[in-house]
Parts: C-alpha cells; sequence; structure tokens
C-alpha cells in the first residue's frame, strides 16, 4: 500500500530542515573553531609583543642608570685642579695641545687609533727617533693592512701590532727614548732590549708592541616579534 502524497512530502521538508540545520552547525562550529584559533594566536603574539616591550623598557632603564655612573665616574677622575695630566704634561685643553700637554680625557680617550694605520704609526715613531737624536734608525714590521679588521663593534678588544726598533746613539739618549715610549699617548710594551758598544755609542734594538682597537658602537638594532 503506497503512503499518501502529502506524508512523503512532510518526510522530505522535515529531512531537509534536518539537514541545512547540521549543515548550518557545522559551518558554524568550524567558524568558532577558525576564529577561536585566530583570536588564541593573536592573544600569544599580543604576549609576546608586551613581553618584548618590558624587556627594552628594564635594558633603557639600565642603561640610563649607567649612562649616568659613567658621567659622575668620568668627573670624578677627569676633571680636576691639577696643573698637570697622568703624562706629566700641562694640563691643558684643545686640539693644539701637543703631548705631554694635554688634559686627561682626550689622552686616555685617544690612546688606542681606532683604525690600523701601519704609515701612521712608523712616522709617529720615525718622530720619535729623531727628537731623542737616535741615528742610523731602522723601523721594520709587517704592513697588514690588507687583513686589518677597522669594522665598528659592540664588544671591540685590542688588536697587537709588533714592530722592531734599533738604531744608534749615547746611552743616556737611549734612557730618554725608553722614556718617551712609556710616556707616550699610545701605549707601548718593551718586549726586550739589546744594547752593545760604549756609553758614547751605543747600538741598541727594541722589540715592542702596540695597539688599535676598532671603534664601539652602542649595540642599538631592532627586532620583530613573531
Amino acid at each position: 500500500m503506497k503512503k499518501p502524497v502529502s506524508t512523503r512530502l512532510k518526510v522530505d521538508k522535515t529531512n531537509s530542515r534536518t539537514l541545512v540545520v547540521i549543515v548550518t552547525a557545522v559551518f558554524v562550529s568550524v567558524f568558532c573553531l577558525v576564529s577561536s584559533k585566530a583570536l588564541l594566536s593573536q592573544a600569544a603574539y599580543q604576549r609576546r609583543l608586551l613581553g618584548a616591550r618590558r624587556t627594552t623598557i628594564e635594558q633603557l632603564i639600565k642603561d640610563k642608570a649607567a649612562a649616568n655612573t659613567l658621567v659622575d665616574q668620568f668627573a670624578n677622575v677627569f676633571q680636576g685642579s691639577s696643573p698637570t695630566n697622568i703624562l706629566g704634561g700641562k694640563s691643558v685643553a684643545g686640539a693644539n695641545a701637543v703631548p705631554p700637554d694635554g688634559d686627561n680625557a682626550s689622552i686616555v680617550l685617544d690612546s688606542l687609533p681606532t683604525t690600523y694605520d701601519f704609515p701612521a704609526l712608523i712616522s709617529s715613531i720615525e718622530k720619535i727617533l729623531n727628537n731623542d737624536s737616535i741615528s742610523s734608525p731602522q723601523i721594520t714590521g709587517t704592513d697588514q693592512s690588507a687583513a686589518a679588521n677597522n669594522k665598528p663593534s659592540d664588544k671591540p678588544k685590542p688588536v697587537t701590532i709588533s714592530l722592531t726598533v734599533a738604531g744608534q746613539s749615547s746611552y743616556d739618549h737611549i734612557q730618554k727614548l725608553i722614556g718617551d715610549f712609556e710616556r707616550s699617548t699610545r701605549p707601548f710594551d718593551i718586549t726586550s732590549l739589546q744594547l752593545t758598544g760604549s756609553n758614547n755609542l751605543v747600538t741598541f734594538q727594541i722589540n715592542l708592541k702596540t695597539y688599535y682597537q676598532p671603534a664601539k658602537t652602542l649595540g642599538i638594532g631592532s627586532k620583530v616579534v613573531k
């Protein structure tokens, strides 16, 4: 016996409504899941962003405190009423001051060149030798300009330059030469000294080391928070 047409239509409509409800429920569920994932991801990003911002602020506070401490230390060490500087010369400021004269701050800050300049180093040593009346002066060393690293760094370290200085003079002039190396604004470390001859004419050979240090950067950079 066949069901009435009206009953079959009612069943079909009911099934259609049920399907629509199921499809709608599935769509809403999927949408909620996707939205929840996006919201959770955004919330995690905001937490990372706030954490990075907090870290940056803390570092800025530390840097400001360190800068204030440095200013105080600079004043305590370099600013005073002493008429002489650390080299024994006159404590005077200005670019025209000739070593050993000059203010302590300039002497310390200029003690290590920030670039490797071998010709300039040789010229400065030649000037010292000439001022101390050294005859037959000889300066030997290897020019490492091609391999030198002059790139600024946030943690620069001194780089050693080895040289040999030789010549002839009286014993008193050689003593003065060694004293001039010791008082030089640029540090010189004498590693060995050989002397031969009499008091009036002494032949000497000095092995020494000097240094340069690349410039220091503040290390300020940027970071992308993902």
